[in-house]
């Protein structure tokens, strides 16, 4: 066999075993989805709700189904999921419309929900709100206790 030939089998053979070893490795590091910056740019954490709630009163987007939606939700917040996005946005079109210039936050159930990242884009896109906000945490931090 020539030196050529030689060569390719060698790579061939480190290539098979290197997708082998990152499939089947029992201590390969865990693969896991990295944010775009695009999405990073709009996410905010319960932490900085106060700071943008001075400037102006934000709109609150539940982004959950209506069941969910209609156990609890924050105080204010619109429906609007995508699942019936479409009689959704009919039915909200004025407090849509009035939101230009307000802030306006998605939230959904868990900080890895994507449902909230689709309906803000949706928002940002289709209807040129700005700034849409996606809350990155537990939108239940942010309601404050019944008092006793």
């Amino acid at each position: 066999m020539g030196t050529g030939k030689q060569v390719i089998v060698i790579v061939g053979i480190s290539i098979v075993a290197t997708i082998l070893s990152a499939v089947f490795h029992p201590k390969r590091p865990a693969s896991y989805r990295v944010s775009s910056p695009e999405e990073l740019r709009w996410q905010i954490q319960p932490t900085e709700i106060a700071a943008l709630s001075r400037d102006a009163e934000i709109l609150w987007v539940d982004a959950r189904e209506r069941e969910k939606f209609e156990v609890d939700h924050m105080p204010g917040a619109i429906l609007l999921n995508l699942g019936e996005w479409g009689d959704l946005m009919f039915q909200h079109m004025d407090t849509l419309q009035g939101a230009f210039e307000r802030p306006v936050v998605v939230y959904c159930d868990t900080e890895s929900c994507g449902k909230s990242q689709e309906v803000a884009k949706r928002l940002r896109e289709l209807l040129g709100l700005d700034p849409v906000y996606v809350l990155k945490g537990d939108w239940r931090e942010l309601i404050p206790p019944p008092e006793s």
